[in-house]
């Protein structure tokens, strides 16, 4: 697998074709710790998009339950990337409509989450996503009154400490 990702090398965000393996095109991440991945040939037309929806569009394909080991042997990620990238498409709700399961493995006992995806919304959808921004500017309730309070959260205990200190001094008889 290595040595194939060392023959070619992949400098614009194109894909180009690995010479090792003609069945996947070899992709180099949009930032400096994106690493490399092997994009599926199947997967080409979409190669500008971000890897997440690449691998929610090969889940789409697969048409079964999929977890991180199949993201990692498809794409040629590292468990820990796949794994990342599985979470990331479960989290984008506004994009892309999966369901989730824990699989426990027969043989070990392990826990593993698998990703089933419905399908792919062509654009996000615009009323799911709540800003910050937006709640900010929104009136507060009538029904309850707003209260931004910063600290420990007990109210009307505000000479406890100096009460306690005063108290440890008596003992000791320094006060």
């Amino acid at each position: 697998m290595k040595s194939d990702k060392k023959n070619t090398t992949n400098t614009g965000a194109s894909p180009v074709a690995n010479k090792g393996d003609l069945s996947g095109f070899l992709m180099k991440g949009s930032q400096k710790n994106h690493g490399e991945y092997r994009l599926p040939a199947d997967m080409q037309p979409w190669a500008n998009e971000p890897l997440y929806l690449i691998i929610a569009r090969w889940y789409l394909q697969q048409n079964r339950w999929i977890n991180r080991n199949d993201v990692a042997a498809a794409f040629y990620l590292t468990e820990r990337r796949a794994s990342l990238q599985l979470a990331y498409i479960n989290q984008k709700k506004n994009r892309i409509a999966c369901r989730t399961r824990i699989h426990v493995s027969d043989h070990q006992g392990h826990y593993h989450n698998e990703i089933w995806v419905d399908h792919i919304l062509s654009s996000p959808i615009e009323n799911y996503v709540r800003s910050s921004s937006s709640r900010r500017r929104s009136e507060p309730s009538k029904s309850s009154p707003q209260t931004r309070r910063v600290g420990s959260g007990m109210t009307g205990h505000g000479c406890l400490w100096e009460t306690i200190l005063r108290r440890v001094r008596v003992e000791q008889g320094d006060e």
